[in-house]
Formats: structure tokens, C-alpha cells, sequence
């Protein structure tokens, strides 16, 4: 140990380390007894300050996270200092200078995304004096109103899907019966976005005999004790699929008793009020649901002949029968066309020509995807419109139709994609997919199918308008209130995009 060499210098020593093990102790750092529970997309303020007060602002005070122990925000001096700050914090944080005086050090996060959760570490250094405290930050999401669909028979029973979009930590789907018993899923995936929010999708069969009633889906998450319910109530018992008697196979699925169909209610509320914010009615003015509803054909159908062509014709009519009998009226918006489309005269149609046309480049106009909007705009409610494919609709056809906001970029190569502001679906280099990222492969390429959009819910949903089989459903959007227009796509000349009752 190195002592000074004379008694005055070791005098000054000896007081100036007595000073120094007296200053440890001057303050100590305090953060709150509980951690903050912080919804997506707000700000918090992150609680910190010394005991007993002072002033901080000559103090070098630094917010870090816990297991990284990198900085969230630096300052010292009264300055701030970026150059060692995370990048995921960069014009997120602030220091609340308002305290500093009276020994406050609050730090600010503006925007709360899922990867702001976790621990943060308060720390404050004066000289050799050195304190610090923890804050455990909670964030989470409640997602959107669970989407139910009913696919398919399967294993004697009627196969049901529960979808919902932006939670945050991962939720858990919950299935009760007409009796109240909860039910586990038979299969269970989850997947998370861009932004860190959890998508869920839960599955199960409604098996014989015990359809009656109302059926349940609730997506809850755990950590606001919050949770999505849709109901679907089934009040008679034609969809029921029964045993075939004698003279079938033992198991044998046979079509369920025809023409007549089943009642179905779906009321979409929050369960005993939990979830926040108001939730929209999903009937429409004709009593019919306004939800898309998922009636494929039976994956698997033995039985009598002539069975499974009867249980398909009660899925395909009762798919129709959930369209609307008034569909939107659209046409097409020429102050978005790019130049090198061509319009009909009636608006309802669009094709490419040969030749670039001399129109003028407005903000509002495609200027190198051959694209072109619908002159209605759809801030709320249910719309479906019908478009059909005319000329060339598979092999080395481009095109593409679906929706897009009304903010979407038209200068450049447009991102056809939810990110970009499309939803659609279309063919290109041989296959017919989905406009999502990776491409979905959607096997045949139907020539006329209802684009539908529900801006309540954030839904868009493609549906053959021949079958009455739903083709492909985005996962649920957030719109913000924003418009929604028709949109449409087309490379290739021998293909026309037309509306219903179009001209050619």
C-alpha cells in the first residue's frame, strides 16, 4: 500500500479518504417497490431519485439495461451524451431536467415497443461515490378481437379456428362450450411481426352431438388480465355431420340433411368488460353476419354416393349465402392510373396498352408500377366488391388486386406488401400467391372472386365468387382510421382486371 513520505502529506491523505468513504454514504439511490405495467405505444416515465434529496445536476447519471448493461441514456454535467446510447433508444429518451434540483432523475421512453421490456438500471456517480437502482418495466399488448372461421368437417366434427393479431407477451386461446367448460385446442401456432407482436391461432373440433349452442373463443393476456372473446352460437343441426347407417362403413361421414341451414350469431364483446375500448358490431343492417366466414370443403368425406357432392353444395351455398346481396359499387380512379393503363370509359375496367400515354405526373399517379386505385374510399364498416379476370389469367400473366391505404407510395417500385400499405393477391412467374412476405402459394387461379374489407376489424378476405370458398385471409390489420381504396395491378397486355358488370 502506497503512504505519502511526510506526516503533512499523510495528514491530507488520511482526510481526504475519510471524506471520500463519508461521500459513499451521503445518498443513496431509490427506485420504485413494483414494476411498471406500460401498454405498446406509450410513453413511461421511469421513476428514480436520491435519498436524502439533492441537487443532481453537477452528477454523472447513466440508465442502463440490466442484462446487456448497455446505455439507455447518459448524462452528466448537465449535458447529455449519445455516443455510447443503444440504437433501439436513439430520439426515445430524456432525462426530466424539471427534478434534477431537488434530486429526481426520471428518465422518459417515448413509443413503448416489445423489446423496451425488461430491467433498467438507475445509476449515479459523484467522485468515488456510486449508487444505483432497478426498475422492471412490463410492457404488453392486447390484440385485436379474435376472428373465428369454420374450415372443414374433420374426424366427424366441424373444424373451428380462432385467429388474432397484436399481442404482446405471447397470449393464450382459451375454447369454452355451450355448458361453460373450458377446452383445450387441438393445435396451437404463434408467430410475431415486425414490430414484436405476437399473432395466435387456436384450433378445434366441434365434435357430433354437441354443436348446440354458443362456442367460445377468448384470447387472454395474462399480464393486464385482459382478454378478446367472439362467440359463435350453432341453433340447429344442420351443419351437424352424423354417422351413416347400415350398409356404410363403420366411421363413415355422411353429408348432413339439406336444403335447410344452421342459425349462426356471432356477437364479437369483450369478456365481462376486461379488454379496453369500444367494440364494433359485427351484424349488419340485415341481421347477417358482417365477418367473412371460413366454410371450405371437407378434407376428407366417404359415405353414399352422391354424398359429398351434397355436402359440398351446402358449404358452397351457405358461403354465398354469407355474401353480401348489395355489393359495393366501385370504378376506378384515372388521376391514379399509371400512364401506361388504359381505362374504360365506364371506369370499370382497366388493361395495358402499348404505348405510355401523355398524362401528367401528379403526386396522386403511379409512376412505375403499373397500378391504379378506386376512386371510393372505405374509412369504416363491411365492403366487398367482385372483379374478374378477363384474357389471360394464368401462365406468364402479371397482375394483381386487392387494397391499399390511401397514403401508399406511387413514385417508384411500390412494396406490394402489408408493409408497403397493399393487401392483395395476384399471379406472377407461374404462380398465384398472396402478397405477403414470402409469398403464399394459392394454388388455382380462380377467374372471378370477391375482394372484401372489413376496416373495423382490419380484415381483407379473397373468396371464389364460382365456389363460395374463401382463397386467403390477411391477418388482422391496424387501419388507424386511415382510407382504404380498391386497388389494382396489371403488367401484362392480354389481361383485363374488370369490376362487376363492367364494359369491356
Amino acid at each position: 500500500m502506497w503512504l505519502p513520505a511526510s506526516p503533512r502529506g499523510l495528514l491530507s491523505y488520511l482526510v481526504t479518504l475519510h471524506v471520500l468513504r463519508l461521500g459513499s454514504a451521503d445518498f443513496r439511490v431509490v427506485g420504485p417497490d413494483h414494476s411498471l405495467q406500460v401498454t405498446v405505444g406509450q410513453d413511461v416515465v421511469l421513476p428514480c431519485h436520491l435519498s436524502p434529496s439533492m441537487d443532481t445536476q453537477s452528477l454523472d447519471i447513466r440508465w442502463i439495461r440490466h442484462q446487456a448493461s448497455e446505455t439507455v441514456h447518459h448524462y452528466r454535467n448537465g449535458e447529455d451524451l449519445y455516443s455510447e446510447q443503444l440504437r433501439e433508444y436513439v430520439g426515445r429518451t430524456e432525462l426530466v431536467r424539471d427534478g434534477l434540483s431537488s434530486g429526481r432523475l426520471d428518465l422518459r421512453i417515448s413509443g413503448l415497443r416489445p423489446s423496451d421490456d425488461g430491467q433498467y438500471v438507475c445509476t449515479v456517480t459523484d467522485g468515488a461515490s456510486y449508487g444505483e437502482a432497478t426498475v422492471d418495466v412490463e410492457v404488453a399488448a392486447t390484440g385485436s378481437v379474435p376472428q373465428l372461421s369454420l374450415e372443414a368437417y374433420e374426424d366427424g366434427g366441424i373444424r373451428v379456428v380462432c385467429r388474432s393479431a397484436g399481442w404482446y407477451p405471447q397470449p393464450e386461446v382459451l375454447w369454452r362450450d355451450p355448458d361453460g367448460h373450458r377446452l383445450p385446442s387441438v393445435s396451437q401456432r404463434h408467430s410475431s411481426d415486425a414490430r414484436g407482436l405476437f399473432d395466435i391461432e387456436g384450433v378445434i373440433v366441434v365434435s357430433n352431438g354437441k354443436r348446440r349452442g354458443k362456442w367460445s373463443c377468448v384470447v387472454r393476456n395474462s399480464r393486464l388480465n385482459q382478454e378478446q372473446e367472439t362467440s359463435l352460437h350453432i341453433s340447429g343441426a344442420t351443419m351437424a355431420a352424423r354417422h351413416c347407417g347400415a350398409g356404410s362403413r363403420a366411421g363413415a361421414l355422411c353429408a348432413p340433411p339439406f336444403p335447410s341451414f344452421p342459425v349462426l350469431s356471432i356477437p364479437a364483446a369483450p369478456a365481462s368488460g376486461k379488454a379496453q375500448g369500444d367494440v364494433p358490431d359485427r351484424v349488419g343492417s340485415s341481421g347477417t353476419p358482417a365477418q367473412a366466414w371460413t366454410l371450405a370443403p371437407a378434407q376428407t368425406c366417404w359415405g353414399p354416393a352422391g354424398g359429398c357432392d351434397q355436402l359440398l353444395s351446402l358449404l358452397v351455398a351457405w358461403r354465398k349465402f354469407l355474401l353480401p346481396h348489395n355489393p359495393d359499387v366501385v370504378t376506378l380512379d384515372p388521376n391514379s392510373a399509371h400512364p401506361e393503363l388504359v381505362l374504360s370509359a365506364d371506369g370499370r375496367s382497366v388493361r395495358r396498352g402499348r404505348a405510355r400515354q401523355d398524362l401528367p405526373d401528379t403526386p396522386e399517379r403511379f409512376d412505375t408500377r403499373c397500378c391504379v386505385l378506386g376512386q371510393e374510399g372505405f374509412r369504416e364498416g363491411r365492403h366487398c366488391w367482385e372483379v374478374e379476370v378477363k384474357g389471360k389469367v394464368g401462365g406468364d400473366s402479371w397482375w394483381a388486386v386487392g387494397v391499399a391505404r390511401d397514403s401508399v407510395d406511387r413514385k417508384g417500385d411500390t412494396d406490394l406488401s402489408p408493409a408497403g400499405g397493399i393487401w392483395g393477391l395476384g399471379h406472377w412467374e407461374g404462380h398465384f400467391v398472396s402478397l405477403t412476405s414470402p409469398p403464399r402459394s394459392l394454388g388455382r387461379v380462380p377467374r372471378r372472386f370477391w375482394v372484401c374489407l372489413d376496416c373495423t376489424q382490419g380484415l381483407v378476405t379473397f373468396i371464389d365468387a364460382d365456389s363460395g370458398v374463401e382463397i386467403f385471409t390477411f391477418p388482422p390489420a391496424l387501419f388507424n382510421g386511415e382510407i382504404i381504396r380498391p386497388w389494382f395491378w396489371v403488367e401484362t397486355e392480354e389481361t383485363q382486371l374488370c369490376l362487376r358488370d363492367c364494359t369491356s
